[in-house]
């Protein structure tokens, strides 16, 4: 069983170009085979904020769309980033079809939009970024992780 997540900290954005740079702040930090998951309201930027891995992964951003539909996107770059979105699915049954245990392969990542559908601090997750709305413009943005990965975190 993986170590429980802890609070590392907690970031703002007021603008999209603010999330995506934390994004892909936070792509070059975390360790191959990562897994992160994404929780936050509709529109409160957990797309955009992949986006933002996606550059730091060194993949375009204009390729990154939700997989709402698809449930699971992989984009190759310096690192592959797999990418999948269980908003859709209503049961932890339903999540199991989807082969979500086979990600993130080698040295990429795997995000997941709507992360909560596993329950809170799946041992799925290494981290887990919480998206809550301030204002209309700004979001609170707290990151969780394993004890392992706070040290290298805290940069971000």
């Amino acid at each position: 069983m993986s170590s429980p997540l802890v609070s590392v900290k907690t970031l703002f954005s007021d603008a999209v170009s603010t999330t995506k740079a934390l994004g892909a702040r936070l792509a070059v930090l975390l360790p191959p085979g990562a897994t992160v998951g994404l929780v936050g309201e509709l529109g409160a930027g957990k797309t955009q904020f992949v986006k933002g891995i996606a550059t730091g992964l060194g993949i375009l951003e204009t390729e990154v769309v939700s997989p709402s539909f698809g449930l699971i996107n992989i984009y190759p770059g310096e690192r592959e980033l797999c990418h999948a979105d269980l908003y859709r699915l209503e049961t932890l049954d339903d999540i199991a079809t989807i082969g979500l245990e086979d990600t993130p392969n080698g040295d990429g990542l795997c995000v997941v939009e709507w992360a909560d559908r596993l329950g809170a601090g799946h041992d799925f997750f290494d981290i887990i970024v919480y998206f809550r709305w301030i204002d209309r413009s700004k979001r609170a943005l707290r990151i969780d992780a394993r004890a392992a990965l706070k040290a290298c975190l805290q940069n971000l």
